[in-house]
């Protein structure tokens, strides 16, 4: 099974990207990050050659959502981005997770490995996991959630309760 293999992030250097991200928008020290009023308002004004695009579920299909670094470009999936709007945990996630892709994710950044089915790829080298973490640590900042609990995380974040477990044991 052939795999991709990104270029090793620790979570330390994810962490320090997504602080970076919110001092830019202005909300490091925020429990709320506005992921939707992000990619679609501030990026593109900071890269006038950003394209963020909704497209149909018969469009994208099961895909959530796809992130192509090359074409500075990231689709979301219409009912996603309803929900994402909407406040869902799990949508809101989705879109920060293609922001991570299309940060740390470029053409040249992204290899690829034949390896047996057993075989895994170290975490801090798979693109899933780092977008993953990304996503987690932009929604909610290590020392802004600090002294909370998973509820609270959860209400004033606006993520879901697996997220805001995942993050607060980081």
């Amino acid at each position: 099974m052939a795999r991709c293999i990104a270029e090793p992030l620790s979570r330390k250097d994810i962490r320090k990207t997504a602080e970076l991200i919110r001092k830019i928008d202005g909300s490091e020290n925020d429990m709320f990050f506005d992921i939707v009023r992000f990619l679609e308002i501030k990026l593109p004004s900071i890269d006038s050659n950003f394209n963020f695009r909704v497209l149909p579920q018969d469009e994208m299909g099961e895909c959530h959502g796809i992130t192509y670094p090359d074409r500075n470009e990231i689709q979301i999936r219409q009912d996603v981005y309803d929900r994402a709007i909407a406040g869902s945990g799990r949508d809101r996630l989705t879109l920060a997770h293609e922001l991570g892709h299309l940060l740390f994710h470029e053409k040249q950044n992204i290899s690829y490995a034949r390896v047996g089915d057993n075989t895994g790829i170290v975490v801090f080298r798979d693109p899933e996991w780092q977008a993953d973490a990304f996503g987690g640590e932009v929604l909610m900042l290590k020392e802004v959630i600090k002294g909370h609990n998973v509820k609270e995380v959860m209400n004033l974040c606006k993520v879901s309760e697996k997220a805001a477990l995942c993050q607060l044991s980081k």
